[in-house]
């Protein structure tokens, strides 16, 4: 069994996620269905997803490594578009923190 953390289905049964549009950055945006994604050329769209199992047209699973952000449209599984606009703890000097450096390069 694979219960999903959001929609609590199984998803080994092939079925689609919750499609509540997605916050990011205070904008809404509706999530990236699968088979609509913009960049394809790694995978094959096939009739389920090969991670999450979603059918062709449904809504990821949250954690899905296929799954793509609507906001810059690469994987969202750790995109940094995902992150509070604020965070609580600072980050490390820049020369001691490869991350850091790499998310002020982005913005």
């Amino acid at each position: 069994m694979a219960i999903c953390p959001q929609c609590q289905g199984e998803m080994m049964e092939g079925i689609s996620c919750l499609s509540d549009p997605i916050s990011i950055g205070g904008r809404r945006y509706e999530p990236v269905r699968w088979g609509e994604e913009k960049d394809t050329r790694h995978w094959d769209v096939t009739p389920f997803c090969r991670d999450c199992n979603v059918p062709l047209g449904g809504v990821h699973h949250p954690g899905c490594c296929i799954e793509r952000c609507p906001a810059c449209g690469g994987q969202a599984w750790g995109c940094y578009c995902f992150e509070d606009e604020v965070d609580e703890v600072a980050p490390a000097p820049p020369s001691r923190c490869r991350t850091h450096l790499f998310r002020q390069q982005r913005r």
